[in-house]
C-alpha cells in the first residue's frame, strides 16, 4: 500500500525516482539541444525537475580560467564537483533538500560529459579566434613588406633601366653606373624576397630537416648551444616542425641575448607526442620579460598547434623552456 500511494503521489507531482529513466530523459533533452551550451541548459533543467529542486546551476571551468555558469532557478552553494576522467571540468549547484546520493551521482557523471562538450567547444572557438587573427597579422605583414620595402625596390629598379635606356644613344659611358645602381636593387629586391619567404616557412626546415635546421640554429654566435634529439623526426605534421623550430629559434634567441649564458642545451624527444626542451645556465628568467613578446609569442605557436608551452626557472639559476606538442593519432599510431 505505502509503495502504491507513492506511486501515486510522484505521478501527481511529477517526480522521477527511477534513476534508469531519469538518465534517459536527461540524454534526450541533451539530444534534442542545438549545441553543447544548450544541451547544458536543457540539463540543468533535466535535474531541477528530476530532483525537485529549489534552483540548479552548472559552473564550467574553461581553460583559460573563465567559468561558464548555466541556472535554473535560484541554486544555493551546495556544490558537487563535477569530473571528466579524473580532472575537474566543473561543479554543480543545488538548492532545497538534499537528493538521494545514488541518483545524484549518475546525474553527475551524464553532466560531466556535457560540461566537457561545452569546454571543447570553447576551446575550439579561442582557437579559430586566434587563427584568424594570426592570419590576419600575416596578412599585415606580406602587405606591409610588399608595399614599403618590395614595391618601392622594384619602382626604383623600373626607372633606373628606363634611366638607363634613354642614355644609351646619347651618353653610353653614363650607362655604366645606372647598371651598376641596377645590379645593386636587384640584390636588395632578391633579399627581400628572401626574407619573405623565410617568414612564411624556414627553408632550413625543407633543406635539412627539423633536427639539421635545430643544429644549424645552434651554430650562430653566442653561448654553445647542445642539440639532443630522441626518435624519429622524419614524418612529423608540418605545423608541428614550424611550431618546435620557431619556439626553439626565439628560446635561443632570447638566451643569447639576456641570459648571460655560456651553455644552452636544446632537447627534443618524439613518444606520443613532440617535447622541446631549451634550457641554459644563465642569470634566469627576469620579472621585467615575464610577460614579453617572445615569450608570448612562443606560448601562442604551442598553443596554434594545439600544444602548450611553460617556462620557468632552473634550480641553481638559468632559465628552462618546455614545450609539448600533440602529433596527430595516425602519425603518433605508426
Amino acid at each position: 500500500m505505502r509503495q502504491r500511494l507513492q506511486e501515486v503521489a510522484d505521478r501527481l507531482f511529477k517526480v522521477e525516482r527511477d534513476p534508469y529513466r531519469v538518465a534517459d530523459r536527461l540524454n534526450q533533452s541533451v539530444q534534442r539541444a542545438s549545441g553543447p551550451v544548450e544541451a547544458l541548459e536543457s540539463a540543468a533543467t533535466a535535474i531541477r525537475q528530476a530532483l525537485q529542486a529549489d534552483g540548479v546551476a552548472v559552473e564550467v571551468l574553461l581553460s583559460d580560467g573563465s567559468l561558464r555558469r548555466v541556472c535554473d532557478g535560484e541554486p544555493s552553494e551546495q556544490a558537487t564537483p563535477l569530473i571528466w576522467h579524473g580532472r575537474p571540468v566543473g561543479r554543480l549547484l543545488l538548492a532545497g533538500e538534499p537528493p538521494d546520493p545514488g541518483l545524484l551521482d549518475m546525474l553527475v557523471r551524464h553532466l560531466a560529459e556535457v560540461a566537457h562538450a561545452v569546454r571543447l567547444t570553447a576551446d575550439l572557438q579561442r582557437s579559430r579566434e586566434r587563427i584568424l587573427a594570426t592570419r590576419e597579422e600575416e596578412r599585415r605583414r606580406l602587405r606591409r613588406d610588399l608595399h614599403d620595402g618590395l614595391g618601392p625596390t622594384l619602382a626604383s629598379l623600373a626607372m633606373t633601366v628606363d634611366e638607363a635606356r634613354l642614355r644609351l644613344s646619347k651618353d653610353p659611358a653614363a650607362v655604366d653606373p645606372l647598371l651598376h645602381r641596377v645590379r645593386s636593387q636587384m640584390a636588395t629586391a632578391i633579399g627581400d624576397v628572401r626574407d619573405l619567404v623565410y617568414g612564411l616557412r624556414p627553408p632550413a626546415l625543407d633543406e635539412l630537416g627539423l633536427e639539421g635546421a635545430l643544429r644549424s640554429l645552434a651554430e650562430g654566435p653566442g653561448p654553445r648551444v647542445v642539440v639532443v634529439v630522441t626518435g624519429r623526426l622524419k614524418d612529423l605534421p608540418p605545423e608541428v616542425g614550424v611550431a618546435a623550430y620557431r619556439i626553439a629559434q626565439e628560446a635561443v634567441t632570447n638566451v643569447r641575448r639576456h641570459a648571460h649564458a655560456t651553455t644552452a642545451l636544446i632537447r627534443l624527444e618524439r613518444q606520443e607526442e613532440l617535447w622541446l626542451t631549451v634550457s641554459d645556465d644563465g642569470i634566469g628568467l627576469q620579472e621585467e620579460r615575464r610577460n614579453g613578446v617572445g615569450l608570448a609569442s612562443m606560448r601562442e605557436r604551442a598553443a596554434e598547434a594545439g600544444g602548450d608551452c611553460v617556462v620557468t626557472g632552473r634550480p641553481g639559476g638559468g632559465t628552462e623552456v618546455v614545450v609539448r606538442l600533440p602529433l596527430k593519432a595516425e602519425e603518433g599510431a605508426r
